[in-house]
């Protein structure tokens, strides 16, 4: 039963590393800014739950997923923000523009991951230091 749970767990985090970002990049189109800051905090929120929820074993993931994310999500957010009759030439050049800027929220995004799975590790070598501690005394 413990493998169901673990698996359960695995597809949240997932979920959660995906869906968030991508729909802060539809929210963030919806609204006309496509690579701005609702994409941008759901993409580093989106890493930092994701992380948060993440077991030992499924971190290994998190760090390479996060252009495969972020990078069509901007996209997805820019072409929503476009709007209709744009031309071929302002759409590449805005695709050109979101891909830069999901570079830069890729790297904050990873950042991010790295720094709470380190937090995590960290509170969890301390809870075992302190319960390995309450065993002996």
């Amino acid at each position: 039963m413990a493998g169901l749970d673990e698996r359960w767990r695995a597809g949240l985090t997932a979920l959660v590393a995906v869906g968030v970002p991508m729909a802060a990049g539809i929210a963030a189109g919806v609204h006309g800014n496509g690579d701005g800051p609702i994409f941008q905090a759901g993409a580093v929120l989106g890493a930092c739950v994701a992380t948060l929820m993440a077991t030992r074993r499924g971190l290994w993931w998190l760090v390479p997923a996060q252009p495969m994310i972020v990078v069509p999500s901007a996209v997805l957010g820019m072409l929503l923000a476009e709007p209709a009759g744009t031309s071929r030439t302002k759409m590449g050049t805005d695709t050109v523009s979101a891909l830069h800027h999901a570079f830069v929220i890729t790297l904050v995004a990873l950042g991010a991951v790295v720094v709470v799975a380190a937090v995590k590790a960290a509170a969890g070598r301390g809870e075992a230091l302190h319960t390995a501690g309450a065993h002996r005394g």
